[in-house]
């Protein structure tokens, strides 16, 4: 943190020196002009005020000699550092350009504008002003709370299916809210209109990536659930047990939005018990299919305990 003394100005004000390195961040000179404003918790906040940037950022990806999974997590990159203009570019995308064309329609707003046997061209559509950080996470929420009812379900009759097409929506809006989060952090114009303090953005990200990872879960257990058969038994088992990890969800969800201390407190604490409930399930029924359903279900378990962490660890705040 940099200090800085006040300097007398006249009779009735004092004048503050800003930084050089925040004036060219922003492109500020003399005589512009800034905006000042008192937060909540009575700091003085400056801005620049919401501008729109016409500059358009682009990034070049090279497909030669990659494989697949590479070009998508470098289109995953691309697209959450903020970069307007995905180039695709490789002597022949012939026979990659299916996975490419399906990695592409999986962010918001991010559209092909030129394709052919070697460069495909996506060009970003998205104003992060129009992003609304905390309505995206309750979309996130509320997918997961329906794929956690169907993973119970699961069970006794398969949802798989339906299951694995959410998961694609959630890893949307994930990747939206990286990508605004990432905007924020780098241009203060970006924090102001997404209406979230600066000491939430981390928390938020990792929410993401938390919620993220339980919805890979589920689809990975409904997945299991479908390719093995068990006996009434231990279909009652598995019943009560996912009916469980139901409830603590809801509760850490609902420790978030209320933040509600004492209950993520309780989550993180139970989170331990069902991990050790989860852990003595091969031993009571040493059947196929049951260890690896265990650790699938114990791995989900500890993402909903990191939710409630976020909530009493990082302090994060519920944003209206």
């Amino acid at each position: 943190m940099e200090q800085r003394k006040l300097i007398k100005f006249g009779a009735s004000s004092h004048v503050l020196s800003m930084p050089n390195y925040w004036l060219k961040k922003n492109n500020l000179k003399k005589g512009d002009v800034v905006f000042v404003e008192e937060s909540n918790e009575g700091n003085i906040v400056l801005s620049t005020g919401v501008k729109e940037k016409n500059e358009v950022s682009s990034i070049t990806i090279e497909a030669d000699n990659k494989s697949v999974d590479r070009i998508e997590r470098e289109i995953f990159s691309a697209y959450t550092n903020n970069y307007n203009l995905i180039k695709i570019k490789g002597k022949n995308l012939r026979d990659v350009v299916k996975n490419i064309r399906r990695s592409l329609h999986s962010f918001v707003a991010l559209e092909i504008i030129e394709e052919d046997d070697t460069k495909i061209i996506a060009k970003d559509f998205l104003s992060l002003k129009d992003v609304s950080v905390n309505e995206n996470i309750r979309r996130i929420d509320i997918i997961l709370r329906g794929m956690m009812q169907d993973m119970i379900k699961c069970v006794y009759n398969d949802c798989s299916a339906s299951i694995y097409e959410r998961d694609y929506d959630i890893n949307r809006f994930c990747f939206l809210v990286l990508r605004a989060i990432n905007g924020a952090m780098d241009d203060p114009n970006i924090l102001r209109s997404l209406k979230i303090k600066n000491n939430d953005l981390i928390p938020t990200w990792l929410l993401c990536l938390y919620l993220e990872d339980i919805g890979d879960e589920i689809k990975r257990v409904s997945r299991f659930l479908k390719n093995h058969e068990f006996d009434e038994k231990v279909k009652k088992e598995l019943y009560s047990g996912l009916s469980i990890v139901e409830k603590i969800y809801l509760d850490a969800m609902k420790s978030y939005y209320t933040q509600n201390y004492e209950l993520a407190f309780n989550v993180d604490l139970e989170k331990d018990n069902i991990v050790n409930d989860f852990n003595k399930l091969f031993d009571k029924y040493p059947v196929p299919g049951i260890a690896r359903i265990s650790e699938r279900l114990k791995k989900l378990v500890s993402g909903i305990g990191s939710v409630a962490q976020i909530v009493y660890g990082a302090g994060t705040r519920r944003k209206d």
